[in-house]
């Protein structure tokens, strides 16, 4: 079950980073976005999908 639950939580910052890097956001919002689903990886997913950049 743990083990399903980290790869979901991986998948789902992998595509968060892909889609804000790839969004028209500044690069400064950009790479703090990165970083923050990266420190952060369930909340900074979480965050990216209600306030992230927009595409």
């Amino acid at each position: 079950m743990s083990l399903w639950l980290g790869m979901l939580i991986l998948t789902v910052n992998f595509i968060a980073i892909y889609k804000t890097l790839r969004s028209s956001a500044e690069i400064g919002r950009k790479y703090l976005w990165v970083f923050l689903i990266c420190l952060l990886p369930l909340l900074g997913a979480l965050l990216w999908l209600f306030k992230g950049p927009k595409v």
